[in-house]
């Protein structure tokens, strides 16, 4: 029996080919992602800054939850679109610009997909949520209680990782089999990732690193913004002039940050994306196929 076994590097070193041969470039059509995404958002919450202000000042709260809501599901089906892009240009298969679009006309799946990994994620959560709440009433001080909910929110972090691995493939498998429906797509997932969350986990951690930088340049940013009006308010105490330019500094290394670590994202978007595409597709050549069907014919 040959062994099953997917090979990071390869997946790795296919992707960066895959990126350099793709046409168009696979930075554009990152950048455009990325405009259409991140930059979208960037611009309604700069936006939406004033526009929060002016609805509390009069009142009416709906229309800026309302925008929230409706970007969020944006997001979610564009996300589903640069999916499907990284498939088809892992596979060779024509994948342009308005591929990226593609996810709007099954949009309806793609929301429905998502909001049954939502659930089960939230019923997942559930389970170490009740014990340790629990655990945290029961303690003696409220020192310990804070102490003890930092700890059981830095271990539900990658215990929620490690479950969303579970549904990981489902986008992949919307794709290949829409007809199937939402829900097939994420019990399939479930059924390949079993004994594979690992491997997986380990191609996502081979890009700590760029990752680390990310952060690393986004924090940079803000301290390079902020460390000259936090000692003004340490010498002369907080002020409204102060606070304001406090308000003024994040925003800009906000936006500093975002602009000094585009280069890195456009590398890591179509990186990790086709990486992923191609574990699934490593995945999949593993299932064996379906046996024939027989069926009796009654005139013999």
């Amino acid at each position: 029996m040959i062994p099953m076994e997917i090979h990071r590097k390869a997946l790795k070193d296919r992707a960066r080919q895959t990126m350099r041969q793709n046409v168009p470039s696979a930075w554009l059509v990152a950048l455009l992602f990325w405009g259409l995404t991140t930059g979208v958002s960037t611009i309604s919450d700069l936006a939406g800054f004033t526009t929060s202000l002016a609805a509390t000042s009069s009142g009416v709260q709906f229309f800026p939850l309302f925008f929230t809501l409706l970007l969020t599901l944006y997001s979610v089906v564009m996300n589903f679109g640069y999916e499907i892009w990284c498939l088809r240009a892992w596979r060779r298969d024509e994948a342009d610009f308005a591929t990226l679009i593609d996810g709007f006309g099954m949009a309806g799946q793609v929301l429905l997909m998502e909001i049954q990994i939502f659930l089960r994620l939230f019923g997942w959560c559930l389970l170490p949520v009740i014990p340790a709440t629990v655990i945290i009433s029961a303690a003696n001080s409220l020192e310990m209680m804070i102490l003890l909910t930092q700890l059981f929110t830095f271990a539900l972090i990658p215990y929620l990782y490690f479950i969303r691995l579970r549904y990981a493939l489902a986008p992949y498998l919307l794709m290949d089999r829409p007809d199937r429906g939402a829900a097939a797509a994420v019990r399939e997932s479930v059924g390949l990732m079993r004994g594979w969350k690992l491997e997986l986990f380990k191609l996502d951690l081979s890009f700590l690193g760029w990752y680390l930088l990310e952060w690393g340049l986004a924090i940079l940013a803000q301290v390079i913004f902020l460390i000259p009006t936090l000692i003004g308010i340490f010498q002369s105490g907080a002020t409204p002039e102060t606070l304001m330019t406090l308000v003024a500094g994040t925003t800009a290394g906000s936006l500093v940050g975002l602009l000094l670590c585009l280069p890195v994202e456009l590398w890591l978007l179509p990186y990790t994306g086709l990486a992923r595409a191609g574990f699934y597709d490593a995945r999949i050549s593993f299932v064996p196929p379906a046996p024939p069907v027989y069926t009796y014919d009654s005139t013999r």
